[in-house]
């Protein structure tokens, strides 16, 4: 049950981050850079990429909770 809720959590913030919806993107590039020093390379974009590499992880994690 753990995977699964790992894998929700990543499923549903990684499809937030990749289609930004309502501004999730930008909302939480605003929010990291209130909270680091420093906000280095990181933009909107950057944050929609790791976005959509969240969104398989989440799946893997999902079906392995469900199947397990």
């Amino acid at each position: 049950m753990f995977f699964a809720a790992i894998g929700s959590i990543f499923l549903i913030a990684g499809l937030l981050l990749a289609t930004n919806v309502a501004g999730a993107a930008q909302r939480a590039y605003q929010m990291y850079a209130q909270l680091t020093p420093r906000a280095g390379t990181a933009t909107p974009t950057t944050l929609r990429i790791v976005g959509a590499f969240w969104i398989p992880l989440g799946a893997f994690f999902l079906t392995v909770g469900l199947l397990r």
